[in-house]
């Protein structure tokens, strides 16, 4: 897959699977996004059962890739999109729109947490996007618990009513909690 854009990956990933769960990430130096893709790999199982896969997406260099799986356990497909063309067509096709903020270390600039959940027809089963403030520390916490986005995800699937109104968010307190109690 590594000779393909990472557009190419991600439809040729689409094509495969009756839906996509998309996780966008900051990088592996986010302590939110690392617990969020610990999350995320717990689910992977469950998400594949039902005839989906999941991928990860970060603009991060792939050099880090490999730490940010040994520190989530995530063993699904991810795709470094560092030039966001990704983003740009998911965009364009009004799926989501993932913010992009200036971040050094990223020549095109870093996106933010996002989720999408896709249809191999395009149907937009679940989607979900920060926008970055202070109050949200620029885009690290306050994101939904994706154990409740994949219930109503599930739902979905079956045509029956999503399970969650609105989501628990994942803040500062939840993920040291994490951090210390596992």
């Amino acid at each position: 897959m590594d000779a393909q854009t990472p557009l190419d990956q991600f439809n040729a990933l689409l094509s495969k699977s009756d839906f996509l769960f998309v996780v966008y990430f900051r990088g592996h130096w986010c302590p939110f996004c690392i617990a969020y893709l610990t999350q995320l790999s717990t689910l992977e199982k469950s998400i594949t059962a039902a005839a989906g896969n999941t991928v990860i997406i970060t603009a991060e260099p792939a050099i880090h890739l490999a730490e940010t799986r040994s520190k989530t356990g995530y063993n699904g497909d991810a795709i470094v999109d560092e030039t966001h063309v990704i983003r740009n067509h998911i965009k364009e096709k009004n799926w989501l729109d993932v913010a992009i903020s200036d971040r050094k270390g990223y020549e095109h600039g870093l996106a933010q947490p996002a989720i999408l959940v896709l249809r191999k027809d395009g149907t937009v089963l679940e989607k979900w996007a920060i926008v970055p403030s202070a109050m949200n520390l620029g885009g690290a916490k306050d994101r939904p618990d994706l154990v409740q986005v994949w219930e109503n995800v599930q739902a979905r699937l079956q045509g029956k009513q999503v399970v969650h109104a609105s989501y628990k968010l994942q803040g500062f307190l939840g993920m040291v909690w994490g951090k210390i109690f596992g």
